[in-house]
C-alpha cells in the first residue's frame, strides 16, 4: 500500500510545506490543525507566495476554534475512510491550559461514547500558529483496510 494524501474541500490549506492528511498501510495521519478558515488561509497562502509581511488571526473563542478544529480533523478522517471513532491518538496544544474545561466540552462532543476515545496528550503550548488557542494532531486507522502482516509475527517463538 503506498502514502495517499488525503484533502477534502471543507478543510483549507494554508500553503505551509507539509500535507495535512496522509494515508499509508491502513493508518491515518493528520497534520496539526489550527482553527483556521479559508478566508485567513487565502490570505496567508497569498503572503506566502508574493512573499509578503503574513497576515493577523483574529482569534475566536476557544469553543469556536475547537469546533473549527474538530470539523476539520472529522472531515479529513472521513475523506481517508475512517472516522472520529477510529483515532488512536490525539495530541492537543492549548494557548492556556485554563481553556482545557470548555475545549473537553466540544472535544467530548465528537465521539459516540467513551469506549471509542482515544488516547490522548494536552498540553500548554509555549506558542501556537498566530496565537491561536490551539492545534491538534491525531493518528487513527482505516477500518478494513488491508495492512501488510509483519513476517515476524508469523514467526515460531
Amino acid at each position: 500500500m503506498k502514502k495517499r494524501v488525503i484533502r477534502d474541500p471543507r478543510v483549507p490549506e494554508t500553503g505551509g510545506p507539509f500535507n495535512l492528511c496522509v494515508t499509508y498501510n491502513g493508518m491515518v495521519y493528520v497534520s496539526g490543525l489550527p482553527p483556521f478558515q479559508e478566508d485567513f488561509c487565502q490570505e496567508l497562502r497569498h503572503a506566502r507566495e508574493n512573499g509578503l509581511p503574513l497576515p493577523k488571526y483574529q482569534r475566536k473563542s476557544i469553543e469556536e476554534e475547537a469546533e473549527i478544529v474538530m470539523n476539520h480533523m472529522k472531515w479529513l478522517l472521513e475523506s481517508a475512510g475512517s472516522g472520529m471513532e477510529h483515532l488512536l491518538k490525539v495530541v492537543v496544544w492549548l494557548r492556556d491550559q485554563a481553556d482545557q474545561a470548555r475545549f473537553d466540552k466540544v472535544y467530548r462532543s465528537y465521539f459516540p461514547n467513551t469506549a471509542c476515545l482515544p488516547t490522548r496528550t494536552r498540553m500548554q503550548a509555549g506558542g501556537t500558529p498566530f496565537d491561536c488557542a490551539l492545534e491538534i494532531d491525531a493518528i487513527g486507522y482505516i477500518p478494513g483496510a488491508h495492512t501488510d502482516r509483519d513476517p515476524m509475527l508469523d514467526m515460531e517463538p
